[in-house]
Order: C-alpha cells, then sequence, then structure tokens
C-alpha cells in the first residue's frame, strides 16, 4: 500500500507520532523521557496508554492524546509530539481544553477537590512555539501582583522546542533533544530509543498497521471535508445562489449540486 503525502516507514523517525507513540508504550522508554523533561524521578509508572480516547459529554469536542500515563503515585501525565506549526499559536488554548478533559470524571461525588490528582501537559515541538529560543518553556498559575505567589492547582505545562538552546537545560534533556532533532546518539538511553525505532521500522506487522491507520485518517478527513461542502452547499441553495457559484465554492460536482437541491425540494 502507498498513500501518497505520507511519511514512508522505512523513514519515520521519534519525531513521527505514529513512531512516538509505539516508541514510548514501553515503560522502560517512556519513564526517562518523563524525568528528562521534567527534571524528576518517578518511582514507576503503573499505566500507559498511547492514543487514549477522552470522549467528553453531550456534544462538546473529544480527543485523542498521543500519551496518556499515570505513575505509582496517582501524577498524570499527557505527552504530545508536535511537528506542525501552523497551529502553535492554538498551544496554549489546546493544552488546557486538555487539562480540563483529563480532570473530566476524576472526582467521585462527594470527594473533596484535595484528591483531584496531580497533572502534566507536555508538548514536544519541532519549532520554536513561543518564538523566544528556550529550548523548554514551564508555565504554571502565577499571581500577576506578587510573582512569587504560584497558584497550587496542581497543573504544569511544558512545551519542548527540540531546535531551542540547550545550554540552560540538562545534559540528558539535551542529549533527548539532540536525537529528536538530528537521531544522534549520545548516551546510553538515545541508544536505546534508536534501537527501539529501528527494530519496528524492521516489523512489516507494524508497518501495515501504519499504512491502514493512515488510510484511514485521510479517508475519514476526506469524508469530512466532504459532509462541510455538502452543507455549504445546501446553505448556499436556500439562499438562491447559482450552481455555478457553489460548485466554484463547494468544488463539488453538478449532479452532486443538483441532488442536494432536488433533497431541498422534496423536503418542501
Amino acid at each position: 500500500m502507498n498513500i501518497k503525502g505520507i511519511t514512508k516507514w522505512n523513514k519515520m523517525t521519534l519525531k513521527n507520532s505514529y513512531m512516538f507513540r509505539l516508541v514510548m508504550e514501553k515503560n522502560n522508554l517512556c519513564k526517562p523521557l518523563i524525568e528528562r523533561v521534567l527534571g524528576i524521578k518517578i518511582k514507576s509508572l503503573s499505566y500507559v496508554e498511547p492514543e487514549k480516547s477522552f470522549e467528553a459529554k453531550l456534544r462538546t469536542k473529544g480527543i485523542r492524546l498521543d500519551l496518556f500515563v499515570i505513575d505509582e503515585d496517582g501524577v498524570a501525565y499527557d505527552i504530545e509530539m508536535q511537528m506542525d506549526n501552523s497551529y502553535k499559536k492554538f498551544l496554549g488554548k489546546r493544552s488546557r481544553y486538555y487539562v480540563s478533559l483529563m480532570d473530566n470524571g476524576a472526582l467521585k461525588k462527594d470527594e473533596p477537590y484535595s484528591h483531584l490528582r496531580k497533572s502534566y501537559v507536555i508538548f514536544i515541538c519541532t519549532f520554536d512555539p513561543f518564538g523566544k529560543g528556550l529550548a523548554k518553556y514551564t508555565f504554571n498559575a502565577i499571581c500577576n501582583e506578587a510573582h512569587s505567589l504560584v497558584l497550587d492547582d496542581g497543573v504544569t505545562r511544558v512545551f519542548i522546542n527540540t531546535e531551542g538552546d540547550r545550554h540552560r537545560i540538562s545534559r540528558e534533556l539535551a542529549n533527548l533533544l539532540g536525537y529528536i532533532s538530528t537521531g544522534d546518539v549520545t548516551d546510553d538511553y538515545t541508544r536505546q530509543l534508536d534501537e527501539k525505532v529501528k527494530e519496528l521500522r524492521n516489523d512489516t506487522g507494524e508497518e501495515v498497521s501504519y499504512m491502514t491507520y493512515m488510510q484511514t485518517i485521510m479517508e475519514n478527513r476526506a469524508m469530512a471535508y466532504e459532509e462541510a461542502n455538502q452543507e455549504t452547499a445546501l446553505s448556499m441553495l436556500k439562499d438562491g445562489f447559482p450552481a455555478e457559484t457553489i460548485i466554484k465554492y463547494t468544488k463539488l460536482t453538478l449532479e452532486q449540486v443538483t441532488k442536494l437541491a432536488a433533497s431541498l425540494h422534496r423536503v418542501h
């Protein structure tokens, strides 16, 4: 199967979110990544789920996280690999929404707020999300009037820039960012990551799964695009636009527009 416009399986690296999820399924590879990014030590991970789905209630927007992790102490981590910089100005609000859905249902009825788990949202970006040249941006809720006062809401958001200045971060994190950026192996952990990536590239079963997954994603996007164009065409038909104008703006065929017009007449 060959799908135009997607990365070939034998060219996949840790930058690709699909490969990232597969590699980080392994606790022994996921745990050191979190420790290097946050500069902390974790006892152990009790739960690791790649592409975790959070379905929101009613008609609100659901999300699918790249990697959802809970450690032995109940701390939750959402880790996202982000290559597309076209949406970087929305990363802050996106992280806010991720936190809200991670917290959704976390407390049982009558359970105190003190039981709400500590959580981290981590975006590993292959671009500079804020244009300051830093390799790591960490955000907590700080009081505008007294910067030393931090709101203890248990939420920390971290944005990693793999192309940023690595002089102000730990050597371990710098090595990790170097591997993500260039594929250079500089320590034992990046060697383990590289070996896992190469192992997966040689797995024909995983290649088939990847191609099937991408085919499904592209078909779903095409279907959503088609449905959106049909909705637009229906609105234009109701407003009296001629068929040629509708075809120009929606890219639908004359046959499709004619069928939509006929469906409107049947309704009325």
